[in-house]
């Protein structure tokens, strides 16, 4: 094992902006793993120089969501011109379009997945967290080191491959719910039971949500929970459902026989609120999660005064209407487990041999040292 130089670029002391770099085989190359950025600031691009760049071999990318892939074509015209690893799904949701790609395969056979890239022996499994998403492990001449992205075990609709028994000198692990050592079970209660107080009050519950991500595991909990109840869906979140239920390798197997059935339900009842805002509906699902169209903002002002729910189930983006409607209590804000929380993250280190653990996706800037 021989000294490894590994840099934070972002995503540690901050929720967003992913990006971490480390030398890798040759002195004085690097790989990377994620570039993400971070929306509500005014400088959202990760902390990487030009020259940095450069040296950068191979760019792992954990999954779609912006807050890791998004400063992607701004690193190639800062000077990346190395090779992209991800999935292929990951890369389609990603929108990059970029020649020099290793699509790294994913099927039922053999998981987790093992692949040798130059000097770089790589395993890689599903994270739970969204299609496409990989945890990676990553061995070379200077030893092995551990990258979760962002990671849940016990999901409803999302397959993951637990990581077990992995020795590295240090794993880079997703503890985004940092204030909670609640497990996943125990959060999706709280949603579940907060909902229902809402419409046994007769309440309608609006709930904005991400693109390609907890969207689907809400959907089952909703549908599992409030089976006789109304469930609708704009046409954005009906789009997105068509797109990541392509390949049912990211799924549960029941889980995905049941989101297939669950589809032909969201396509008789989206509706496209561009064009129509009247509809019926005891919850619906709209796939904007700060609520950044004019239209959705619009719906969604109308009916809160009409006496509708908002329910919050992820970050709040500053100055955006998901915080405006918390700060005057027309929303409240619960965790869904689509990361780690602090009970989680405990649990996952140990049941791994890491000599170090950078949690990652919060603001405590925490290191732990086993």
């Amino acid at each position: 094992m021989r000294m490894r130089r590994f840099w934070a670029k972002g995503g540690y002391g901050e929720h967003g902006r992913s990006c971490f770099l480390m030398e890798y085989g040759k002195e004085g190359r690097y790989c990377m793993v994620d570039c993400g950025i971070m929306d509500s600031d005014s400088q959202p691009y990760p902390d990487v120089t030009s020259e940095e760049l450069s040296k950068t071999d191979y760019l792992f990318l954990t999954h779609c969501h912006k807050d890791h892939s998004g400063a992607f074509m701004e690193f190639v015209k800062s000077g990346f011109g190395g090779v992209l690893v991800a999935s292929q799904m990951t890369i389609d949701l990603s929108h990059i379009s970029y020649e020099k790609q290793i699509v790294l395969p994913v099927d039922e056979k053999e998981i987790p997945w093992k692949r040798k890239i130059s000097e770089i022996t790589l395993t890689y499994g599903r994270t739970g967290h969204c299609p496409g998403g990989l945890w990676f492990y990553i061995e070379d001449e200077k030893g092995a080191v551990f990258f979760s992205g962002d990671y849940q075990e016990n999901t409803l609709a999302y397959a993951c491959d637990p990581v077990r028994g992995y020795k590295a000198q240090f794993g880079v692990v997703d503890c985004a719910h940092v204030n909670t050592f609640a497990r996943a079970k125990e959060l999706r209660e709280q949603i579940k039971n907060r909902i229902a107080t809402y419409l046994s009050a007769g309440k309608k519950v609006i709930m904005p949500l991400p693109h390609y991500g907890r969207g689907m595991e809400i959907l089952l909990l909703l549908k599992e929970s409030f089976p006789d109840r109304r469930i609708a869906a704009d046409t954005v979140f009906l789009k997105d459902m068509e797109q990541i239920l392509q390949e049912k390798i990211w799924y549960r197997s029941e889980a995905y026989d049941a989101l297939q059935k669950l589809l032909v339900q969201i396509r008789r009842n989206a509706v496209d609120l561009q064009k129509d805002q009247k509809m019926e509906y005891d919850i619906l699902l709209i796939a904007d999660t700060h609520l950044q169209k004019k239209y959705n903002a619009d719906f969604v002002s109308g009916e809160v005064k009409a006496g509708a729910a908002v329910l919050v189930t992820g970050r709040v983006k500053p100055g955006e209407m998901p915080e405006q409607l918390l700060d005057t209590g027309d929303a409240e804000r619960f965790l869904y487990p689509h990361h780690q929380s602090k009970g989680d993250m405990q649990a996952f280190i140990s049941g791994n041999a890491f000599e170090v653990v950078l949690p990652f996706h919060n603001e405590e800037k925490e290191m732990i040292f086993l």
